[in-house]
């Protein structure tokens, strides 16, 4: 498996991965203008979506070449989310707000979806955002696992 160093992706001019990231989102928010920001994270941003039993057996594996991109809407806070993909343990993340809050959609490859709020207690998915959400991740996860992953 070849490996990309994510902060030389972030911090380098990759345009045309800025433009399918885009336009992944726009198949969901078609009329939304966003303000897309990228970083690399490290395995404690996980801690804020994964319940503390699940977190403290993942850390370990889940390493430091991660990545977080923020789609911040200009226009319509609830059309604002983040998507973080933790390639060492296949799994990508998909967070933002609904009606009561915070919710964090947990996709590992295959369908395998497991939503939770913003304390980390198991939910069904939210009206509004929750098929929205589970259609990004089955969009996002190839094509950040083909571009890291390779």
């Amino acid at each position: 498996m070849s490996h990309i160093d994510i902060s030389k992706l972030i911090y380098s001019v990759r345009p045309d991965f800025y433009v399918v990231a885009t336009n992944i989102a726009a198949l969901v928010f078609p009329a939304t203008q966003f303000q897309l920001l990228s970083q690399k994270i490290s395995s404690d941003h996980a801690a804020l979506i994964f319940p503390a039993s699940q977190f403290h057996s993942l850390s370990p594996k889940i390493g430091s070449d991660n990545l977080a991109i923020t789609f911040k809407s200009q226009k319509h806070f609830s059309e604002s989310f983040r998507v973080r993909f933790f390639p060492k343990i296949t799994t990508l993340t998909v967070s933002g707000y609904y009606k009561e809050g915070m919710a964090h959609l947990i996709y590992i490859p295959a369908n395998n979806y497991n939503w939770l709020n913003g304390r980390g207690y198991q939910i069904k998915s939210p009206d509004g955002i929750g098929e929205k959400f589970e259609f990004l991740a089955n969009k996002f996860y190839p094509f950040l696992e083909e571009f890291f992953l390779g």
